[in-house]
């Protein structure tokens, strides 16, 4: 196995920075830029099927390991940018986690231009489907027009490629000795809420989700059920400038999951801007405090 240093990671951010900043990168174009600009020994590659998604690996900083994070990113979002999960990976390694980070996939349907690409490049968008990281206003959401977003086959496509995923990493989670987390964002997060509380996958020991959402009204009002019925701990992360989907259901999260009795839940809100260097150091304390909490 490829072990990563925190340089190693940083090297990948500046390269994936620029990427980023021209719109949304499937997990194979990302494994084609890191290819052409990295050397073999500082990515790894986790094959899904026919599918090579990019994956970095970085150790704990401590003698004693706690246990394995695995961190998957929005849909279509470049989980090692500036704005990427990759910062909240020095925090986790720094209290005794090996962090893996890999993409999401991008089957079924398109995600959002990224929100720090250049505001004067304009794309016509009066024919294509509303992205998971449309951020409406509630009444956009609320609107009929808005109540289906994702279609049904794109739907279970996704929720497969993902469940592949996941099946792919767990087996490398298993060569680390402790405990087993995943850390997922918007859809991501929402779709492995799902796939837990159905189990249709081994669940690991504990969940942080970081602003859940779907793009879709039927699909997200269901979201706060799935929460409450998840088997594992599960650490609930919203914020002000979370989308209008995610914000949609924040408080019935919290009131389902206490009606249901749902063990070692918490819900926390991120005070500050979105997610930068600062907040992913917030979160860090967060995810630590919570898990500290539990007697990880």
């Amino acid at each position: 196995m490829v072990k990563k240093s925190l340089s190693t990671i940083l090297g990948l951010v500046i390269l994936m920075i620029g990427l980023t900043a021209h719109g949304l990168q499937s997990p194979e174009a990302a494994l084609n830029d890191i290819q052409r600009s990295q050397f073999d020994d500082q990515y790894d590659v986790l094959l899904v099927g026919e599918k090579q998604i990019p994956l970095v690996i970085a150790e704990s900083n401590t003698p004693i390991t706690r246990g394995v994070a695995v961190m998957v990113s929005e849909s279509g979002r470049n989980p090692f940018s500036e704005h990427g999960l990759v910062q909240l990976s020095t925090a986790l390694n720094n209290v005794g986690w090996v962090t893996m980070i890999m993409p999401a996939p991008t089957s079924g349907f398109g995600p959002a231009p990224d929100q720090n690409a250049n505001a004067n490049q304009q794309a016509d968008t009066t024919n294509q489907t509303p992205s998971p990281s449309s951020n409406g206003t509630t009444d956009d959401i609320l609107n009929k027009a808005s109540v289906n977003r994702i279609e049904q086959a794109a739907f279970d496509q996704h929720e497969q490629q993902i469940i592949l995923q996941m099946r792919a990493i767990a087996e490398k989670t298993r060569q680390y000795n402790g405990f087993f987390l995943v850390i997922a964002q918007g859809t991501s997060a929402a779709w492995l809420t799902k796939i837990y509380a159905e189990n249709k996958l081994d669940y690991p020991d504990g969940m942080v989700s970081i602003s859940p959402q779907w793009p879709d009204r039927s699909y997200n009002q269901q979201l706060p059920k799935w929460v409450s019925q998840t088997p594992m701990p599960y650490l609930d992360v919203y914020s002000a400038a979370d989308t209008s989907w995610a914000k949609a259901t924040v408080s019935q999260r919290k009131i389902q999951s206490l009606k249901s009795l749902k063990m070692m839940y918490r819900q926390r809100e991120l005070i500050g801007q979105t997610m930068d260097s600062q907040q992913y150091a917030r979160l860090g304390k967060e995810i630590y405090g919570w898990l500290t909490h539990m007697g990880w």
